[in-house]
């Protein structure tokens, strides 16, 4: 893999002296922050990227980046982080809850999830560069842009990462008036309304803005027996930024956000079960029915819903002390609480579901968490040096009594939860150019992880029933259970810049995941699991060419080889109640190639495309666990690939400017966690095709009407699901949206 990488980069940089010869000259402006735009000469406006925690242009970096601008983003109707996938290579997501999808790249997962415990996950998501929990919709309002970074991360984000990093840059407050307002309705009874105003109260000095975003969507999938029409939306969001220069020197800005969501829950489908289990003949009929009413229907017996609440604080300050020194302060305060009944298993037995919490609490679970960063920024032109040095804290905790109350076969269960875990970290990062070109940089990260939980388990009757080993021993309530972690990162990247339009790089990356604690504690020796660590080598070459048109092309390479990896298997208690466990798994091996690709072959037509391809799996068979070795890794598909065409359609220039817009991704089937053979174990391939046809600034008047459709041919697809095979006897799924159409109506004024 690493040969025909290095062979590819090699034709590149033999042709490059003969295609590439732009000046990648600056036209526009980076600090235009709501645009997050910089128009380049090679014909592409390329969107500023913070990948390396200062302002740079897309081909600049030496990391494999893909990067959308909210333009894009509104452009491709990307309303909520599911909708990523189809148009980030090697980006691949799976969902047990409808908006709460979790992401992978490279092969690398969310991580453990288990209820009243903190999720230390392979891929890091970043709101105004501090790491968050992102939940679905009603974050895409308002945005600048989203970063997607693939591959470890950690010398110079706050949190260390083995997969990558997610991005999400809001607009930022500006000295001048400007806002818009956009209006939306479509099928489904589908409604939202979203808005920013911008304003100077101290011209040069003092600038807010403000954003919000309300929707509202009738379900999709409607229960049969309660009737109740499930996957509906229902929230809404708010943002409020002040920005505060009292010099030229000196800035703060400051960000308010929240969210509140009371929406019908996430639906469950019955897709499949053992022919051998206990109670297949109970199940046969109601396999047979569920087949026949469809993926839009359901067999869940109760009510279900999704109640969460988030606010959040973020400040940060930089101050320039000279033309090479800058000291950066980011500084947070995250808060959410959520309360949800859920059904697993989309029949009518009481197998496994969430109930709501009691009448005297409002939240069954909650996280707070609280996170400092400083950064001393500077250069030594004198020898081509740039650099950064940081220290890094987090703390999280649930802020609130959790409590999970859960029916499983019948038993009411009542978990009690806890947790307290700190990370604190110290990173450097350094650049230097040694030659014309030629550029060396690298970083070094160490990291302290201090985990701490506990757990109790009732039965309806407040008696506690939660046994550690031996099971025949006394009950425990609670147990608990601490670790300490502690690895260093560090990474090594050589770049030269062929020309002004082309770049090689070679990077190789050491990364690192906190490992955890088991509660219940299953047996000796499992009571804790250890770290992730992944080393990865990875080649790259972004070429804008000279071919009489705007042509570029990003290519990367890598090969990522990964141990004491953290599988998690979901176990059923002997007291009642489902829980995941997690083991370390001993190595697995993670290559693959990601290109894109931009041209441009005539003034208003604009091509995007993407393929990838990635064989991610476990050099080893781990039973009782999805590694099997040699087979894919679970929800990674071996083959993705998409494209987007943007077309402006010629009319009068007193009508406006008529856009079509068109979307489509394709990837191949996935494995799931789900190992029984006697189970097919795979999510079917599928492709979505997603069309916006808009008209903008109607006679000059600054509105825009525009019409959607979202997976335009009305594919079903496996968006997730509880593959529960191994733990229950049968799984169900969670499918993708239907057909969403609509029409739009945006009014724009100012700049």
């Amino acid at each position: 893999m690493l040969r025909s990488a290095a062979t590819l980069a090699f034709i590149y940089y033999c042709s490059l002296s003969a295609y590439a010869s732009y000046d990648d000259g600056v036209l526009g402006s980076s600090n235009d922050a709501n645009q997050n735009i910089i128009s380049a000469s090679s014909g592409f406006d390329d969107i500023v990227v913070t990948a390396r925690r200062r302002e740079e242009q897309l081909q600049d970096v030496p990391v494999a980046i893909t990067a959308l601008g909210g333009e894009a983003l509104e452009q491709r109707g990307i309303r909520a982080v599911e909708d990523l996938r189809s148009s980030v290579p090697s980006l691949n997501l799976t969902a047990q809850r409808r908006d709460e999808a979790n992401f992978y790249l490279r092969g690398q997962g969310p991580g453990v999830q288990n209820p009243g415990q903190r999720n230390f996950t392979s891929v890091a998501t970043y709101f105004a560069e501090v790491p968050i929990e992102v939940s679905g919709p009603g974050v895409f309002y308002d945005i600048a842009s989203v970063q997607v970074l693939k591959g470890p991360q950690g010398t110079l984000f706050g949190r260390n990462t083995t997969g990558g990093a997610v991005l999400f840059e809001p607009n930022r407050p500006t000295m001048d008036t400007s806002g818009y307002i956009k209006g939306s309705v479509g099928n489904y009874d589908y409604r939202e309304l979203e808005g920013a105003l911008n304003f100077a109260v101290v011209p040069d000095i003092l600038a807010i803005r403000l954003a919000g975003n309300i929707a509202k969507r009738e379900g999709f999938t409607q229960s049969v027996i309660t009737g109740q029409k499930l996957d509906g939306r229902d929230y809404y969001g708010f943002r409020g930024s002040v920005l505060f220069t009292p010099g030229d020197s000196l800035e703060n800005l400051l960000i308010i956000d929240g969210r509140d969501k009371d929406q019908s829950g996430t639906s469950a489908i019955l897709r499949q079960y053992r022919p051998n289990v206990a109670f297949a003949a109970a199940l046969a009929p109601l396999l047979a029915q569920q087949q026949q009413i469809g993926p839009r229907r359901t067999l869940i017996p109760e009510l279900i819903f999704e109640r969460q609440n988030t606010f959040g604080v973020t400040n940060k300050t930089t101050w320039e002390v000279s033309d090479n020194l800058t000291l950066k302060n980011i500084i947070s305060y995250r808060r959410i609480r959520t309360d949800r009944g859920s059904d697993y298993d989309g029949t009518p037995f009481p197998t496994l579901y969430n109930l709501s919490a009691r009448p005297h609490q409002k939240w069954q679970s909650g996280l707070e968490q609280f996170t400092e960063e400083f950064q001393l920024q500077g250069q030594l032109p004198s020898i081509s040096l740039n650099y950064i040095l940081g220290a890094y804290y987090e703390r999280a905790k649930p802020g609130y009594p959790q409590e999970l109350r859960q029916n499983a076969f019948g038993t009411l269960t009542i978990r009690q939860t806890d947790s307290d875990d700190k990370s604190s970290a110290l990173f450097a990062h350094a650049e230097l150019e040694v030659a014309p070109g030629l550029q060396l940089s690298g970083g070094f990260r160490y990291t302290w992880d201090r985990r701490r939980a506990s757990s109790s388990l009732f039965n309806a009757t407040g008696i506690c029933t939660q046994r550690v080993p031996p099971v025949v021993g006394p009950t425990v309530c609670p147990d608990r259970a601490s670790a300490k972690f502690d690895a260093p990162t560090y990474d090594a990247t050589i770049q030269y810049k062929v020309s002004n339009g082309a770049l090689i790089y070679a990077a190789y990356r050491h990364g690192y995941k906190s490992g955890g604690v088991n509660l219940p504690t299953p047996g000796p020796g499992f009571s804790t699991f250890d770290p992730e660590f992944v080393d990865e080598y990875e080649v790259g070459v972004k070429v804008d060419w000279d071919v009489g048109i705007p042509l570029r092309t990003n290519l990367a390479a890598f090969i990522d080889k990964y141990k004491d990896i953290q599988l998690s298997l979901a176990t059923v208690l002997p007291s009642g109640g489902i829980v995941s466990l997690v083991r370390n798994a001993p190595k697995a091996t993670n290559k693959g190639i990601e290109f894109e690709t931009t041209i441009v072959p005539f003034d208003g037509f604009t091509l995007n495309g993407f393929v990838s391809y990635l064989d991610a799996h476990s050099d080893v068979t781990v039973p009782g666990t999805s590694a099997i070795k040699g087979r894919q890794t679970a929800f990674q598909p071996r083959w993705k690939y998409g494209f987007n065409v943007s077309a402006a359609v010629p009319v009068a220039e007193s009508v406006g400017q008529l856009t079509l817009n068109m979307d489509f991704s394709w990837q191949s089937r996935v494995n799931t966690n789900d190992t029984s053979p006697l189970l097919d174990t795979n999510y079917p391939a599928y492709g979505l095709l997603n069309v916006r046809l808009a008209l903008a600034d109607i006679g000059g008047s600054g509105l825009e009407a525009s019409l959607f459709a979202n997976n335009l041919t009305n594919n079903s697809y496996i968006l997730g699901g509880f593959p529960l095979g191994d733990a229950i006897g049968f799984d169900s799924v969670l499918y993708g949206e239907p057909r969403m159409f609509g029409a739009s109506l945006k009014y724009s004024f100012g700049r």
